[in-house]
């Protein structure tokens, strides 16, 4: 079975980042991704991407393949669901039983996005998120809502959705929270709330109300109907950590990602690193990519010292 110098799980910003640094340096590399990452369904325009304004979310994820895979890199479709092996032979396998070998390995699996339920499915959000109106990353998209009548959508704790409120409110001062879960705050943040003219509406989504990819509305179990211009996610934020799991890379204090020893994305783990979004930091495309090409760029020079020792 041939093998590769690096094999890379993921194809979002981080993963094709690093792929195209690789393949520039002549490194035989291998993306593999199960196309399903948020920047493939983005069609809003994106306007904090360097270099690249108004450009959608999909065409991004388009443009940064095609630059990977031109320079040498392979991409390819599979779910990876097996990693195991030792630096300098690791070995994935897809949920079809193929196998791959890699040198080394870069996991940029990213995290699970969570979606308000309607009626008990998540799905009916896929015709608005990241289309329109409904948005989930305020580090990204918080200047969307300014001066707009703005409700933020409960997925999680109250608490995280309260918070995520206040911080909405050096953008708009039209703001209401729907606390889909447990609706119970603490007397601190009640009382912010209540100072800053946010309301609190406790109940579970049976509609959504809109079209042309603009929501306009959410009907409520008991009926009743809440408008707005625009819909913020508050959602717990959880890193894709099986396969850091399954190699024994350290986690950190959260549970929730997968931890660096240090910026370079390496891991406690020899030969295996981490990039994007499975690091606990803000979710970006700039931020991801940046984390691939550094990566990227350490990857290539751990290789260049171990084919330096052997030669």
């Amino acid at each position: 079975m041939e093998i590769y110098d690096t094999l890379v799980v993921g194809g979002g910003p981080a993963g094709l980042t690093a792929a195209l640094h690789l393949a520039w340096h002549d490194r035989r590399v291998l993306v593999l991704d199960r196309v399903t990452g948020p920047l493939f369904f983005t069609l809003e325009a994106l306007h904090n991407v360097p270099g690249m304004p108004d450009v959608r979310g999909l065409d991004i994820q388009k443009r940064l393949r095609a630059q990977a895979e031109a320079m040498g890199a392979e991409v390819r479709r599979g779910s990876v669901v097996k990693a195991a092996g030792a630096e300098g032979d690791y070995r994935l396998t897809d949920e079809g039983g193929e196998t791959w070998r890699g040198r080394t390995l870069l996991l940029a699996t990213g995290v699970a996005r969570y979606h308000p339920l309607v009626d008990g499915d998540f799905t009916p959000c896929f015709a608005y998120a990241g289309k329109g109106n409904l948005f989930y990353c305020t580090d990204c998209e918080a200047p969307e809502v300014t001066g707009k009548d703005t409700i933020v959508i409960g997925v999680g704790p109250a608490e995280s959705a309260a918070a995520m409120a206040l911080g909405l409110t050096r953008y708009t001062d039209r703001l209401r929270v729907l606390a889909t879960a447990d609706p119970t705050l603490v007397e601190r943040h009640a009382a912010k709330l209540s100072t800053k003219g946010i309301g609190v509406v406790a109940g579970q989504i049976r509609r959504l109300l809109g079209e042309k990819r603009q929501l306009t509305g959410l009907e409520l179990e008991d009926g009743s109907v809440l408008k707005a211009d625009a819909f913020f996610v508050s959602a717990p934020v959880r890193g894709r950590t099986d396969l850091a799991r399954q190699l024994g890379v350290e986690l950190a204090a959260t549970g929730e990602h997968a931890q660096p020893k240090s910026q370079r994305g390496d891991t406690n783990v020899p030969g295996v690193w981490i990039a994007g979004d499975l690091r606990p930091m803000t979710q970006q495309v700039a931020v991801a990519m940046g984390t691939g090409n550094i990566a990227a760029v350490m990857i290539d020079q751990h290789l260049r010292k171990r084919d330096v020792a052997a030669g």
